[in-house]
């Protein structure tokens, strides 16, 4: 199994490729260091199509209502502000800034809402959810939730009343939106590490992946009050089982990863089904961006032959597979079967039938007990806000992590 590079597009080896979004009736976005969008014509495989939205690097990019299908607005999120486009008309919709003016790092939209999270400034940083409808002031903020930078949102797809996020402090938080008081809201706290990526790889399981390289899978916590948290699958550090360098992300069916050692860069999709990985499946891509890190990768539903690839190089890349249809799943599950989380009698996972297919847990790994809102307050009390500071890891040229 293999693929050929089909093309490839150049914005310049100084000029990172950040994200990839498809809007199928437009073409495929990039976003890119130097604050710019980019479309990508689908069948020239060609840029046709330049935005200049902000002055510095865009930290992450997420369509309206994550509508790929005929959707045209795009949010950015950038040092000065996020910002909203209309990338048919061209058009700046919105500006959206915070009282700190805190740059914004992370961003997600579903169900006519918008959550964006912010670097730390002082002690805390703040998440603000906005309806796009009516955009302007902020719906509401989360100041006391997050401790350090917010790398990650995910709305629930199927519940509008859950959200989560992820930061470098350690935390994943989830939110129930139906209750008005921030501390109410905070339904369920996740104490694992610093967070590059998070989100639902079931309506009720949540993946976490950190900046070190390590991966865990979470469930998430009913309202009774005495429940007890399972114990979550941990898979430790990944990079030896996986034999990788890093994690660029999870998406429904695969797991990409990359490695950048001198003269050996590679991509590789591992599937990823049923919390399984299966690494005797796995695909690479010798030097898909040379030794420079890849940063997304993209499956198009409209035609799964073709795999869109983006790096610090400055290039997208589009490869075909020699394999034919890859057979990926464009969601997790069916995110329109709309439902209550926390209601509805959902299929429970036995933590007990989940193991790793690689059997290659990190020796010795005991993940920390799951914190509850009062034992998190209890933490916080113990430790001077925004402590964790000192553990993150600046980023630089040839890093991985978010141009902050």
């Amino acid at each position: 199994m293999s693929y050929s590079k089909l093309s490839s597009v150049s914005f310049g080896s100084d000029n990172w490729c950040l994200r990839l979004q498809p809007i199928y009736n437009r073409g495929l976005l990039t976003a890119l260091s130097d604050g710019s969008l980019q479309i990508i014509d689908w069948n020239r495989n060609d840029a046709f199509d330049k935005i200049q939205v902000h002055e510095t690097p865009i930290n992450d990019m997420k369509l309206i209502n994550s509508d790929t299908s005929n959707g045209s607005l795009v949010a950015t999120a950038a040092e000065d502000a996020v910002k909203i486009f209309d990338v048919r008309t061209r058009d700046e919709v919105a500006i959206l800034k915070n009282e700190k003016s805190a740059p914004f790092l992370s961003l997600d939209s579903r169900h006519d809402l918008l959550a964006c999270g912010t670097e730390l400034s002082g002690v805390d940083a703040v998440l603000q959810l906005y309806d796009v409808r009516k955009l302007g002031s902020p719906l509401r903020s989360f100041v006391d939730s997050h401790h350090d930078d917010i790398t990650t949102i995910k709305f629930h797809p199927s519940d509008r009343n859950v959200l989560l996020s992820g930061s470098t402090d350690g935390y994943v938080n989830i939110y129930d939106l139906t209750q008005d008081d921030e501390e109410d809201a905070l339904h369920q706290v996740i104490n694992f590490a610093s967070i590059h990526s998070s989100g639902w790889c079931s309506p009720k399981r949540i993946f976490t992946l950190s900046h070190m390289e390590t991966f865990g899978i979470h469930e998430l916590n009913d309202k009774q009050e005495e429940s007890i948290e399972p114990r979550p699958v941990e898979f430790g550090d990944i990079r030896d089982p996986w034999d990788c360098s890093y994690v660029v992300d999870v998406y429904p069916g695969f797991i990409a990863t990359g490695k950048s050692d001198d003269g050996h860069g590679e991509l590789k999709l591992i599937p990823f089904a049923n919390e399984k990985v299966q690494l005797d499946g796995a695909v690479t891509i010798p030097q898909a961006h040379g030794d420079e890190v890849v940063r997304d990768v993209l499956v198009p539903a409209s035609n799964q032959e073709l795999l869109y690839s983006c790096g610090e190089d400055g290039h997208v890349n589009i490869w075909k597979s020699n394999f034919g249809d890859m057979n990926v799943p464009t969601e997790f599950w069916s995110y329109s079967d709309r439902m209550d989380v926390f209601q509805n009698d959902l299929p429970v996972v036995e933590m007990d039938d989940i193991e790793d297919d690689t059997s290659d847990k990190t020796p010795g790994l005991t993940p920390d007990p799951p914190l509850t809102k009062s034992s998190r307050q209890t933490e916080d009390k113990k430790r001077q806000k925004g402590s964790t500071r000192s553990n993150r890891t600046v980023s630089t040229k040839d890093h991985r992590f978010q141009p902050y």
